[in-house]
């Protein structure tokens, strides 16, 4: 894509000022963080946590998303063992709070969060309400259509006048508010978003395509149409976003992305979280 797409903060702020959900400590969506090991790594300036709060909404397969283990809902996925990781070195306790993502930035900025990681791209508009990390992550968008409609869907151009699901607050949004006379339906969650397509209130999706793919995998009455999206290298990462000033959490977020990266472990993370989807 060759503009830059974003989505306004302030009114995000503003239409999810109610609706945060936060889980309890201990509870389906807390996750403890492995103890830290004598191999750890300090963080910078010897940053020291004993708790770091995650702000995800787990509705995003493979990045995050609630599995059932052993009996017991969990919140696992890619991003999740990147907050595991970076509580370590910190010799932090992880917990996780759950919410939709449009409230993300506004639990962050109002100290309810101490990071958010949520395969969220850092657009110039949310970098002058956050700082963010380095780019952790690059994908592209996927278009998910009806199952035989696909052939219908070449480029956005196909889009045009059409009723389009995107998840509210998200990059895609913004993509989508470019495509000439699309109907936007926002919602806060893709599962309702994939409702919205199956019932035919709306015609087509915009999202991540790592999760386009899991979503196409595991549904059989949609599918994946051949829609290529341009966008440059900072539009299609996905970065930590963190407090404004401050510094010393996100260089020590910015050193366990380079541990991450340089050992092939967030490669890992990815393949393994695909894999839990399947099962």
């Amino acid at each position: 894509m060759k503009k830059v797409w974003t989505v306004t903060i302030a009114a995000a702020l503003l239409l999810t000022a109610c609706g945060q959900k936060t889980t309890n400590e201990g509870g389906a969506g807390a996750t403890a963080s492995p103890a830290p090991t004598a191999e750890a790594s300090a963080a910078p300036g010897g940053l020291q946590m004993d708790k770091l709060v995650l702000g995800t909404s787990a509705d995003y397969a493979p990045y995050e998303f609630h599995k059932k283990i052993d009996g017991k809902d969990q919140i696992v996925g890619f991003d999740i063992e990147i907050a595991k990781e970076i509580a370590k070195d910190l010799g932090a306790e992880l917990e996780i709070s759950d919410s939709d993502f449009d409230g993300l930035l506004l639990a962050l900025n109002g100290g309810k969060v101490d990071l958010v990681i949520s395969g969220m791209t850092p657009t110039e508009e949310r970098k002058q309400n956050v700082d963010f990390s380095k780019i952790y992550y690059k994908a592209e968008q996927g278009v998910i259509v009806k199952k035989g409609e696909e052939g219908s869907y070449g480029s956005l151009d196909d889009l045009k006048g059409k009723k389009i699901g995107v998840q509210k607050g998200s990059i895609q949004e913004g993509i989508a508010q470019e495509v000439e006379g699309a109907k936007l339906t926002s919602l806060a969650k893709i599962p309702e978003l994939i409702l919205e397509l199956t019932s035919g209130r709306v015609d087509a999706l915009i999202v991540e395509k790592p999760v386009a793919d899991q979503y196409v995998k595991t549904q059989d009455s949609i599918a994946l149409a051949d829609v290529k999206i341009e966008q440059s290298e900072e539009e299609a990462g996905s970065a930590i976003a963190i407090k404004k000033g401050n510094q010393e959490l996100l260089d020590a977020v910015n050193k366990t992305i380079d541990r991450l990266q340089a050992s092939g472990d967030i490669d890992r993370f990815v393949v393994e979280a695909n894999e839990l989807v399947g099962e």
